[in-house]
Parts: structure tokens; sequence; C-alpha cells
């Protein structure tokens, strides 16, 4: 199966991912500190896909990525309630777009989602949680 991690400050939204994507086989961690989320993701190797929210008390989701970003490479889809965070001219996202979007690495999902986008979003990035292979 594979491991999926979320960091989101709002608990209703872990909540409701984790039922979604329990439901689907995928194996979820979550959290609502994005200091202890990016300390977990720095030691754990085994997450396939990192569910992170753009807007949170005291980091955001970009600087976040950023900064886990000189650790390792994960597949990210991006949380957000705020359409205007991602905008093609943002310092923020410039790079992004045209790296990770475009290479297929990074997606984004805005608040209030529907749960089967959120399911394609989840396996256009990582794929089911048990493709054929899988051990």
């Amino acid at each position: 199966m594979k491991k999926i991690f979320a960091i989101d400050d709002e608990p209703p939204v872990l909540r409701c991912l984790e039922t979604v994507l329990k439901s689907r086989g995928y194996t979820l961690q979550v959290t609502s500190d994005p200091a202890e989320g990016l300390r977990i993701l720095k030691e754990a190797p085994d997450i396939a896909l990192l569910l992170l929210d753009v807007k949170m008390p005291g980091i955001n989701g970009f600087d976040l990525y950023r900064d886990l970003s000189r650790h390792r490479q994960i597949p990210v889809l991006f949380v957000t309630a705020y359409p205007r965070a991602f905008n093609a001219q943002s310092n923020d996202v410039a790079s992004m777009w045209q790296d990770q979007f475009g290479e297929g690495l990074t997606d984004i999902i805005y608040k209030p989602f529907d749960l089967e986008t959120l399911v394609e979003k989840v396996e256009g990035l990582i794929g089911t949680a048990q493709d054929i292979g899988d051990s």
C-alpha cells in the first residue's frame, strides 16, 4: 500500500482526507502542525505523496515545500481555498509551474473539493493504492 501524508491546519479537512483515501486503500498519516510535518517528512522515506495546505499559521505550504525540496523530492498535491495563491506570475509558483507542475510531480485541488476529483488527482500523481507490481 502507498503511504500519503497530509498537513493541514483544519482538522475537518484532515478527517475527510483520511476517510476518503483510506477507503481507497491508501495508508494515511496526518498532522495539523507544519513544523512536525516537515520533521516527519525528512525522516520517513516511505511516504509516496504529500497533501499540503497552502495557508497555515507560522509557515505557508510553499515555504514548507521549498524547505522539504532541499532534502528530498516527493509528489505534492497542494490543497487550498485560495485560487489566487496559484497564479503563474506569482513568485511562489512561477518556478514550480514550469518544473514540478509540468512534469506531473505537483498538482492543486481547491477547497471545497469533490471527493472523486481528490481521488483522481492522487491517482494521477502516484497511481492507485496498490498498483500492479506493488508488494
